[in-house]
């Protein structure tokens, strides 16, 4: 394997520990704050951050420059941003984190049909086989193994909240796809982290529900994890792993995420960790490995 895959495998699987913890987080945070003001605050400090160091180290290209490319980022704003977070915490505060875990793995069969339409992007058979097993390797860790568990499962409004921001999640990567073929991973992150604020910012204005008050220690520690890491970094990362690897490969890498909450519920928490949640675990790397190690048609 070459130096520059690991360099992708690497940032892919970064965004993928950051977020496997971040639900726990989110729910936390918007028992303080509404969803607006959630993701309202976190992209206002995510783009001024990704601003400034543009400006520290002299950026050229600090902005797109083509008017395709500036409705892009508008879109990433649009679909990754403020429709993306607002849908999905929403979502996080009317439902369990179990439902939540299984409808993001939903997100890779869901990138990769909208890729096939609209990029023309064809999945290997063995890498939609990898996509499905890497599926029910996310069920296996989330059941514990047992059946009863996966039939007593029940949705509810905001499992629909948490399916539409995957999709939302999904168009995102694929318009970055093609904002990333024309300006820098620096100025299409940080672009869309400050239209992602302002449309956030201006439904909550409208709607009444960008409300800030002020928040306790552990909410704001909260507040800078999914902004520092969960927002700069991971999508820094996700991004440059669409660049290179294409949305429905990058996509798979989602379903790390239970296996994290899985070792930290075990390592931090106590929790059991058995041999079907090493299977399922076992499964998801599996699937990840098939996936990005097959080539496409």
């Amino acid at each position: 394997m070459t130096d520059k895959k690991h360099q992708v495998l690497l940032a892919l699987f970064a965004p993928a520990v950051i977020w496997g913890f971040q639900p726990v987080l989110v729910k936390y945070l918007v028992a303080a704050w509404t969803p607006v003001t959630v993701t309202f605050m976190r992209y206002v400090l995510a783009s001024a951050i990704l601003f400034s160091f543009m400006a520290w180290r002299h950026e050229q290209e600090w902005r797109p420059k083509a008017p395709m490319v500036w409705v892009g980022v508008i879109g990433m704003g649009l679909f990754g941003i403020f429709l993306d977070c607002v849908l999905q915490f929403t979502g996080i505060k009317t439902t369990v984190v179990t439902n939540v875990t299984l409808i993001s793995a939903t997100t890779p069969a869901m990138t990769a049909l909208l890729a096939a339409v609209f990029l023309r992007e064809r999945l290997s058979l063995i890498a939609w086989g990898g996509i499905v097993i890497s599926f029910f390797g996310v069920m296996l860790v989330v059941s514990h193994g047992s059946l009863d568990m996966v039939m007593s499962l029940s949705f509810n409004f905001g499992d629909v909240l948490c399916l539409a921001s995957q999709l939302a999640w999904a168009l995102y990567s694929l318009i970055g796809l093609y904002v990333l073929r024309h300006t820098s991973l620096m100025t299409a992150t940080a672009w869309s982290a400050f239209f992602g604020a302002i449309l956030t910012g201006i439904y909550g204005v409208v709607m009444g529900e960008l409300v800030i008050v002020p928040i306790g220690a552990y909410a704001i520690g909260s507040y800078l994890y999914i902004t520092l890491l969960g927002g700069i970094m991971s999508q820094l990362c996700w991004n440059y792993g669409v660049h290179e690897a294409g949305p429905s490969i990058t996509s798979v890498f989602l379903n790390v995420m239970p296996v994290v909450g899985m070792m930290a519920g075990y390592f931090l928490m106590g929790d059991e960790m058995g041999i079907v949640q090493l299977t399922g675990a076992a499964s998801i790397f599996a699937g990840v490995w098939l996936t990005t190690h097959s080539s496409r048609k």
